[in-house]
């Protein structure tokens, strides 16, 4: 005989402190209740997860006991057999695994006691196709294999060997690192492996990506009134026939006139052809100059404001010495000073130089003088770039990143540019041509694919986001993780009145830190975690600043907190389960 559970939704739900969906449930989907209290009239308060509702019961059921429910009708007035167990047992997982046909072991048994507590939604099918992924012998550790199991069937992913594959490499591997390794190691074998030699150059350059339109806009004045800073920074990028300042001014007085006879405007035709966007090097004058000089700034632009602060120090006065004495000897000590002050820059080409000569004793007063001058231009631009980033140039650069790394490149697909691919496309493509290291293009493709499948989990009222960038674009050793959850707007889009943001971050001098901010109607409040207390010494004298910023924005700080956490991560994050249920209900709801 079957066994029936019938449930009527009611009125008058007590909202959680997020706005919820009501609880839906689907034909096929496996949940477990108990029985609490019995009414007259066969009426029964049955506890699911955290809800409680009144069941009018069609099968004899006992008070206090807890039992499997397959939900056979879904609608307004749900119906939910009770499934078989043997006489005198409770619901518990061991017993669900018996009834999926598998043999209970600590394994399996602690992963369906997992779904259990985070009220994770599956079927009968779903359930036996996890617990064959599970114990399939693979690479990846048991914890990790649970918790992608669980994940997907949060997100009713697919349930395949690729798909948990994807998953786990988004959660074990750093996608920074990979990207770092796979620059280092992929052979030239062709013209056809630039493109994707010259996309990883973006996405794993050697430090922060350069405001390259700041520098442009920059090169632009100059030019325009006659000055030749930047153009004696970058003379030695350019190539080896010199173009004199005249020529180099022309060609850029011209492309202004470019810019702003566009019949898209200067800003369109910047970000067509800014680096950051695609940028075509037929439109930009000099771009390969442009392209080798921005890439000595990334190398000394990673080092520490410190460290360039006291190579500027010690070249100043090595410039001073040989304009003053250009015929005698430097001083031994201001020659050890000067390559203590090179060494943490040798990977700058133009550092490298100096040090090197240093170093063999060779060095010759008038070519120490002007590489010395060169190098000294070059920290000076590096850190009026620097200083020029703002709050547009990291949304511009997340953005680029985002669509450079292919992230929509299925979505993208019909209106891709063939030459033009994003990193996904070009792995893709790598990969099928058997070329060497095709493990590593397997591994990225991994890591892209997980991000994506984890990317967006929304329902009519909420939205949760969870994007990985590659951190190096921005000057960081490791990825950047953000996690945002919060209302959506009529159009779809996440309110930026009410909303929760969490920054993951592994910065090169304060390592790993996570900031929880929390958004309520423009009153920002913030929550850093760290491992070490020295990162609020650090922070809290900034943080005159960050209100100054929000007040332009029209935000307010009202807070910030610091925590100092081993295990900052699992202290900051928050529940993306969008079926949890946190409601009360009351009435005649469940048939059983």
């Amino acid at each position: 005989m079957m066994h029936h559970l019938s449930i009527q939704s009611s009125q008058g739900i007590k909202q959680a402190q997020q706005p919820q969906q009501e609880r839906n449930f689907r034909p096929g989907e496996v949940v477990t209740g108990k029985i609490t209290k019995f009414f007259p009239d066969n009426k029964a308060l049955l506890q699911i997860g955290a809800k409680q509702v009144i069941a009018e019961l069609q099968a004899s059921l006992t008070a206090g006991g807890t039992y499997w429910f397959e939900v056979k009708e879904g609608g307004e007035r749900p119906l939910l057999q009770v499934l078989p167990q043997a006489a005198g047992k409770q619901a518990d997982a061991a017993q669900l695994i018996e009834l999926a046909g598998m043999k209970p072991n600590k394994t399996n048994t602690s992963f369906v006691e997992g779904l259990m507590k985070q009220q994770t939604i599956f079927t009968m099918p779903q359930l036996k196709q996890a617990l064959d992924l599970l114990q399939q012998k693979e690479l990846q550790p048991m914890e990790v294999k649970k918790e992608a199991l669980q994940l997907m069937l949060q997100r009713q992913l697919p349930l395949t060997e690729k798909v948990i594959q994807a998953i786990t490499a988004r959660q074990t591997q750093d996608m920074t690192a990979s990207l770092r390794e796979f620059t280092n190691t992929i052979a030239v074998e062709s013209d056809k492996a630039m493109p994707l030699q010259q996309l990883l150059g973006k996405l794993a350059p050697a430090g922060p990506a350069v405001h390259e339109q700041q520098l442009v806009q920059q090169i632009i004045q100059e030019a325009k009134t006659g000055k030749q800073d930047m153009y004696q920074a970058i003379r030695t990028s350019l190539p080896a026939a010199v173009p004199t300042f005249a020529d180099w001014q022309g060609e850029w007085l011209a492309y202004d006139k470019q810019l702003n006879e566009s019949k898209n405007g200067p800003q369109q035709l910047m970000q067509e052809s800014g680096s950051l966007s695609n940028r075509s090097a037929g439109i930009l004058p000099f771009s390969q100059a442009l392209d080798s000089f921005m890439s000595e700034m990334q190398h000394v632009g990673k080092q520490s404001l410190a460290a360039q602060e006291s190579l500027k120090t010690t070249l100043t006065t090595v410039r001073q010495l040989l304009s003053m004495f250009p015929d005698r000897t430097l001083p031994n000590e201001i020659v050890s000073s000067l390559r203590t002050a090179l060494e943490p820059f040798q990977s700058a080409p133009m550092a490298q130089d100096i040090f090197s000569q240093l170093t063999k004793g060779n060095a010759d007063n008038q070519q120490l003088l002007a590489k010395s001058t060169e190098l000294l231009q070059l920290l000076q631009v590096t850190q009026t770039n620097e200083q020029s980033k703002d709050g547009d140039f990291f949304k511009n650069l997340m953005q680029d990143i985002f669509k450079q790394t292919g992230f929509t490149y299925e979505h993208d697909l019909n209106d891709a540019d063939a030459t033009n691919l994003p990193l996904k496309g070009l792995l893709l493509q790598h990969a099928a041509q058997g070329n060497e290291r095709a493990e590593l293009s397997s591994q990225l493709l991994q890591q892209i694919t997980g991000s994506q499948l984890l990317q967006v989990q929304d329902d009519k009222q909420m939205a949760y986001i969870q994007l990985q960038l590659p951190g190096a674009p921005f000057g960081f050793d490791k990825d950047i993780l953000m996690e945002m959850e919060g209302r959506k707007e009529t159009d779809g889009q996440l309110s930026s009145e009410h909303c929760r943001i969490l920054f993951y971050l592994h910065l090169p001098f304060l390592d790993d830190m996570v900031v929880d901010m929390y958004v309520q109607k423009k009153a920002v409040s913030l929550h850093i975690y760290t491992a070490e207390g020295k990162v609020e010494q650090v922070m809290r004298p900034l943080q005159h600043k960050l209100k100054a910023a929000l007040d332009t924005s029209g935000y307010h700080l009202s807070s910030v907190k610091y925590t100092v956490s081993k295990n900052a991560k699992e202290a900051s994050h928050f529940d993306t389960n969008l079926n949890a249920v946190h409601a009360e209900q009351k009435g005649v709801d469940y048939r059983i």
